[in-house]
């Protein structure tokens, strides 16, 4: 587990790179004479990510950030710059033949002709822009809704209503995520197809090398459905009253360990467990938080 100190540290190094990617390929883009459409419409999705990104910096930095620490954040910030990083190197590619008595436009007409390589880069990295930007939206809502939701003066009906809208809102795009991901594994069993098919080397490297981009878009919408699964837990948690913080839980030499909420079947209401380093050995029991029904007599039983 990220630790809240490191995690912020980590992550707002992180940002700032990519950030600085955003910027730089937007500029980029911004100077190509005549630019396609399709390029052109790239400027559009960069400007969208670029102020979440800075939101989280922002968020990430209060004392009183609720941001969740979770690696997937971290990961599809890192997918963001690493994805500027690739489009503009593909970028380079595409205008390495460019001359000043040719218009891009007129390069880029001859290109798609060869085949889908260019146009699925192009899906590709706008599809790894937007589950970036999800992803980190989704995470500052619920950094939101989490610090309104523990205001002590908040009436317990508004509090309730505000977590069950935030809830219903993270399963509709954990579910867009999902139709996504199977989108993009249609599309990658498509594209072993047309890789089998291809004659021309350079093509087939071509799309070769989009399959591998593809596998990139896949991990970001892992990235984006990781988030929505712990975003999710934490707010039907608080929504429970629930809240936990579970450190070092250890057992070894045939010894027994369990920390937290031990058979309570979801019914807690109003729980605050902080439960930090509880360790059991040398053949003994140790238990922390809220333990029901626990069966120490049996030490393969259904509650450890």
């Amino acid at each position: 587990m990220i630790e809240p100190v490191g995690f912020t540290a980590s992550v707002v190094g992180i940002t700032t790179a990519a950030i600085g990617s955003v910027k730089f390929l937007y500029t980029t883009i911004g100077d190509i004479k005549d630019v396609p459409t399709a390029l052109g419409n790239i400027r559009s999705d960069l400007q969208a990510v670029e102020p979440v990104l800075q939101k989280l910096i922002t968020d990430l930095e209060r004392e009183d950030s609720q941001v969740l620490p979770t690696g997937a954040i971290k990961s599809a910030v890192e997918n963001c710059n690493s994805a500027c990083s690739t489009f503009k190197k593909r970028l380079d590619h595409w205008m390495r033949h460019a001359t000043k008595y040719k218009a891009f436009w007129a390069e880029w007409t001859d290109r798609v002709r060869v085949g889908i390589f260019e146009q699925g880069t192009i899906n590709v990295f706008k599809g790894r822009l937007n589950d970036c930007k999800s992803t980190l939206n989704m995470a500052l809502n619920t950094s939101s809704v989490l610090i309104v939701a523990r205001q002590e003066s908040m009436m317990k009906e508004v509090k309730d209503s505000i977590l069950k809208g935030n809830e219903e809102l993270l399963d509709r795009e954990k579910d867009r995520a999902d139709r996504e991901l199977a989108a993009i594994e249609s599309s990658m069993k498509q594209l072993l197809v047309s890789i089998r098919d291809e004659v021309n080397e350079e093509s087939k490297r071509n799309l070769e090398q989009l399959l591998e981009e593809m596998q990139e878009q896949k991990a970001s919408n892992d990235f984006f459905r990781k988030t929505c699964e712990e975003a999710l837990l934490k707010t039907k948690n608080i929504y429970n009253g629930i809240e936990q913080e579970i450190k070092n839980t250890k057992a070894d030499n045939n010894s027994k360990a369990v920390a937290g909420l031990i058979n309570t079947s979801g019914k807690v209401r109003n729980v605050k467990q902080n439960i930090s380093d509880t360790s059991a050995g040398g053949g003994s029991f140790a238990g922390a938080g809220i333990i029901q029904d626990l069966d120490l007599s049996i030490p393969s039983s259904k509650n450890e």
